[in-house]
């Protein structure tokens, strides 16, 4: 027998047209419960509404004027309400078809008349006792997952500021303030986004876009390992300069697989890979390091590479005054910046007052 105030007062309502049986029912449970008794279908339902969330188990007659069990029980599965309030169905129509009738429409257990009470008061309690079961372990896995969503966006911060913060050694070494990688994350979320909404058959997502913005801030770590000599050099570089300074997107990638251990994040370290390598690979294959060409070059890094150049165009550097915007964009869409794809030629077209605006917020 379950305790009083463990349940502290909970409903149960009692559905049968019989006088006798409801009161037989009312004295089986009223020391626990608080038993709401009605003699017809429509009433049923009435109470139902004000006591659903009082409500622990209903038994239901199935034979009843005004509206059957049938009918109570129809109301009850097209609601979903039998899926939060178990009904035991309580008939001297005890036969297969009718059991399978009732258990396809929600029905938690089936008891035949004339019943005994400890079968019936057996039946409530176990019934009572799984569905708060369930409703704990449900509390329990909710709990849990709050948990797990915790620790994953305690995870993704501590991947973002790692990346960022070796991001950043590389441009103050480079004499920039640390805005380059800011930039360039801003504008590659402003073309990704145009991206997907000119291509959807690209699969690009919300959480891809977002995956490509935070990698993108690793373009450039390779340059590190570069020489100040080369690095910040305010001429034109040689061609074995040219060559030196080529390298830092494979040494890029070297510094991130000694990150692997200390990056949670296989997808994110995948895209980091692609863009760091990648990040200078052009349309027309006369790229680099690989010489990749048109559908080739991972979408993260072709992205990331018109977002890097545009940005080195409209900013100034140790060996260049910045363009302005106008002069910018034509310069890449006439392709005198490398070739790039003509897709991603349309998105900068399709998102140039965006990326303007940006620039104008960040320069």
């Amino acid at each position: 027998m379950m305790e009083t105030n463990e349940l502290n007062r909970k409903k149960i309502l009692v559905v049968d047209d019989d006088e006798m049986s409801r009161e037989i029912l009312r004295n089986m449970f009223q020391d626990e419960f608080d038993v709401i008794a009605v003699e017809d279908g429509r009433q049923a339902i009435l109470e139902i509404g004000k006591h659903m969330k009082d409500l622990v188990v209903i038994l239901l007659d199935l034979v009843m004027p005004v509206l059957n069990g049938f009918q109570v029980l129809q109301v009850l599965n097209a609601e979903r309400i039998t899926e939060r309030i178990p009904v035991m169905l309580i008939t001297a129509q005890s036969d297969k078809e009718t059991e399978l009738a009732v258990y396809a429409l929600g029905a938690a257990s089936v008891i035949s008349k004339p019943y005994d009470a400890e079968v019936v008061r057996g039946n409530v309690y176990s019934i009572i006792g799984l569905r708060n079961s369930a409703a704990e372990m449900e509390e329990i896995i909710e709990s849990q997952q709050k948990l797990l969503n915790i620790q994953k966006q305690q995870i993704e911060a501590y991947n973002d500021n790692l990346l960022e913060a070796i991001s950043n050694i590389v441009e103050f070494r480079n004499l920039e303030s640390g805005t380059h990688t800011k930039r360039v994350k801003g504008y590659t979320r402003i073309i990704a986004q145009t991206y997907m909404q000119l291509y959807p058959e690209a699969g690009l997502t919300k959480h891809k876009i977002d995956t490509i913005a935070h990698a993108s801030v690793t373009h450039d770590i390779g340059k590190i390992s570069i020489p100040d000599s080369i690095l910040l050099k305010p001429g034109r570089l040689t061609d074995e300069e040219r060559e030196v300074m080529m390298t830092h997107t494979t040494k890029g990638c070297e510094i991130l697989k000694l990150l692997q251990e200390d990056l949670h994040d296989s997808e994110l370290l995948t895209v980091s890979y692609e863009i760091c390598r990648h990040h200078h690979e052009r349309d027309d294959g006369k790229g680099y390091p690989d010489g990749l060409k048109g559908d080739e070059i991972p979408l993260s890094a072709q992205l990331v590479s018109l977002a890097d150049v545009y940005d080195a165009l409209v900013s100034e550097r140790c060996y260049k005054k910045p363009f302005d915007k106008e002069t910018a964009y034509n310069m890449i869409m006439e392709g005198k910046c490398g070739v790039f794809s003509p897709k991603l030629l349309k998105c900068l077209e399709h998102s140039r007052t965006a990326i303007e605006l940006f620039a104008d917020k960040q320069l």
